[in-house]
């Protein structure tokens, strides 16, 4: 593991993406699986929504990390981002369009369009219109749109202006919380913003949270308001989150939908602010985890739905009957080696072509020889 990298934040991007892999392994397999006890992996993970949990301490974790890699000469360092990125994301992702065009579209008999195929190749299909391969492309495009602001924010120098920072954080939140808070009491805005960028600006607002933070937790010296914006953040989400429970609890016809909207945020923002800090994880294997953990999302639903039409289809009687949580093991394991393989053939060769490109698009430093140096 490179001295340069945290290990316990890559520890935080493995407990993510375990999170997702349980969320969307026990949907499927509960479905097949001979009703045990061991269904309660579903039920629980339903109930809270673990899925949505690993996808806030996902974006918290790039809000930490990506505004930091931007420093420097604006227009040198720009340049050197967006091809690191370029390298980081598309290969491994191209790599697995394919693997999801087979899995999750072709053996099933579903249809998509070459367009909708050629669209993903950007990230942005949904954006336009087009279903992505694989569900959880979405969260991707949040990523890129992430980049963007971050890269006009550095060219404009305040990227790391506390003010700005919280400005942004206030002005999301606000345009996804205020319509939900507003109806809430009985008096419903006018119009219904679009889900998509409400949950967009919801995302963006986390990440920009966790920028804030990575300031705090290096150390910088921020004004008061900054320091009580990081952890009043983490305080809002968790009062709402209490006050969902509540409401839940107590109203005649509860709607589950109250609990699976603040708890996951809540408990997610909770987490990477507990795992950043006072309880960081250090462990060997579960950096390394983190370490594939992109490749462990991309890929855990072509092993998982392979997994599926097998046991239907296949009629192999040795897979037959076992219990949902027997079949998120194997399908767990089967996930990290396929990752493990994607990181090392396609990743790491990808990142490493990358940081080569960017160091030799760097402006050459040139030494002008001062008069009676050289004779």
């Amino acid at each position: 593991m490179s001295s340069t990298r945290f290990s316990h934040i890559d520890s935080l991007r493995a407990i993510a993406a375990l999170l997702v892999i349980w969320m969307h392994t026990s949907e499927q397999f509960v479905l097949i699986a001979t009703p045990s006890i061991q269904d309660r992996l579903h039920d629980f993970a339903a109930l809270i929504d673990v899925g949505r949990i690993g996808v806030v301490i996902f974006f918290a974790v790039s809000g930490f990390v990506i505004p930091s890699s931007l420093r420097g000469e604006r227009r040198e360092s720009c340049r050197e981002f967006l091809i690191k990125r370029l390298f980081r994301l598309y290969p491994v992702y191209w790599f697995s369009i394919p693997f999801g065009l087979i899995t999750f579209w072709y053996i099933w008999g579903k249809d998509i369009s070459l367009s909708s195929i050629l669209w993903n190749l950007t990230m942005l299909q949904e954006a336009m219109g087009h279903p992505s391969v694989q569900g959880q492309y979405w969260t991707l495009q949040t990523e890129l749109a992430f980049y963007v602001l971050c890269v006009v924010l550095f060219v404009q120098g305040v990227l790391r202006s506390p003010t700005v920072l919280i400005g942004l954080i206030f002005a999301f939140s606000t345009f996804t919380l205020l319509p939900l808070l507003v109806a809430f009491v009985g008096h419903p805005l006018p119009y219904t913003p679009d889900p998509v960028l409400t949950m967009l600006s919801l995302h963006l607002s986390i990440m920009f949270w966790g920028a804030l933070f990575r300031m705090w937790y290096d150390g910088q010296a921020l004004p008061v308001l900054a320091k009580l914006s990081v952890f009043g953040f983490v305080g809002l989400w968790a009062m709402f989150a209490g006050v969902a429970v509540t409401y839940y609890m107590v109203k005649v016809d509860p709607d589950i939908k109250v609990i699976h909207f603040f708890i996951p945020y809540a408990i997610g923002i909770v987490t990477f602010l507990a795992l950043a800090t006072v309880c960081k994880l250090n462990w060997a294997w579960l950096a390394w985890l983190g370490a594939i953990s992109y490749s462990l999302y991309l890929f855990h639903p072509v092993v998982m739905y392979s997994m599926v039409w097998v046991i239907q289809n296949c009629h192999i009687e040795w897979l037959q009957h076992w219990y949902t949580g027997a079949y998120m093991a194997v399908a767990l394991l089967g996930t990290i080696g396929m990752s493990a393989l994607t990181y090392k053939y396609i990743e790491l060769p990808a990142i490493r072509m990358g940081n080569a490109l960017a160091r030799r698009s760097r402006t050459p430093v040139q030494i002008v020889p001062q008069a009676g140096v050289l004779k």
